[in-house]
C-alpha cells in the first residue's frame, strides 16, 4: 500500500513539474505583446514577445545575421562583432550590454544558427550564450545565459508574424529596477526598433 502511495505522489509531483507553465501577457504596445512567465533555469522570468510586422523573411533574415549591426536596433548593446564565422547561417559573436551606473556593464558570446524551411516559409533562429568561449574580462560581468529564439513566418508578401522567447540570467547581483530593465523597457525597445529598421 505504502508503495502504491509513493508511486502516486512520485507521478503526481513529477508530471506537476514538467508541466509548461503559462505566459502572461505583462504590457502591449503600438502592436508589440510582452508576455513572461516563470524560468526553470533562472531567477528571472523567461520573457516573450509577440508581434506582426510589415517586412519579408529575407529582410529580417539579413538583419539577424548581420551581428556587427546589432548595435543598431537591440536595446543597450554597446558593442556587437562577429568572431567566427562558419557560414552566413551560423556564427558566434561577442556583445557588450550597457547597464546603467551603478550597475556593472555585462558580455556574453553567443553561438547563433539560422534555420529556413522553403516548404512552411518559416525562419527559425536560435542564439545562445556560450560562458567560457573566452576569459572573463576586467569590470564586465559576463552573462551566465542567454538563450533567444526567433521564430518567425509569412503572413503575406509583405508581412510577417514574429514570436521571440529569451531565457536570460545576467548575472552579477541584480536590483530590481534593473531587472525590470531587462524585462520591459528593453525587449519593447527593442522590437519598436526593429519595426523601424524593416520599415526602412
Amino acid at each position: 500500500m505504502k508503495a502504491i502511495l509513493f508511486l502516486f505522489l512520485f507521478l503526481h509531483f513529477t508530471n506537476a513539474y514538467q508541466m509548461p507553465v503559462a505566459w502572461q501577457l505583462v504590457k502591449e504596445e503600438n502592436g508589440i505583446r510582452l508576455y513572461s512567465r516563470p524560468s526553470r533555469q533562472s531567477k528571472f522570468n523567461d520573457i516573450r514577445i509577440e508581434a506582426d510586422l510589415a517586412g519579408t523573411l529575407s529582410q529580417i533574415a539579413a538583419i539577424l545575421a548581420d551581428a556587427g549591426r546589432y548595435t543598431d536596433w537591440a536595446y543597450a548593446i554597446k558593442t556587437s562583432t562577429i568572431v567566427k564565422k562558419i557560414n552566413s547561417d551560423d556564427f558566434i559573436y561577442y556583445s557588450v550590454i550597457d547597464v546603467p551606473w551603478p550597475g556593472s556593464d555585462r558580455d556574453f558570446y553567443a553561438h547563433c544558427k539560422i534555420y529556413y524551411d522553403s516548404a512552411t516559409h518559416n525562419l527559425r533562429v536560435v542564439s545562445e550564450s556560450l560562458r567560457n568561449y573566452m576569459p572573463e574580462k576586467k569590470n564586465i560581468v559576463r552573462v551566465p545565459l542567454s538563450k533567444a529564439t526567433w521564430d518567425i513566418r509569412a503572413m503575406s508578401r509583405n508581412r510577417i508574424h514574429l514570436e521571440y522567447v529569451l531565457e536570460l540570467d545576467p548575472g552579477g547581483n541584480v536590483p530590481a529596477w534593473l531587472m525590470n530593465l531587462f524585462s520591459t523597457k528593453g525587449p519593447l525597445q527593442t522590437f519598436e526598433n526593429l519595426k523601424q529598421k524593416l520599415k526602412k
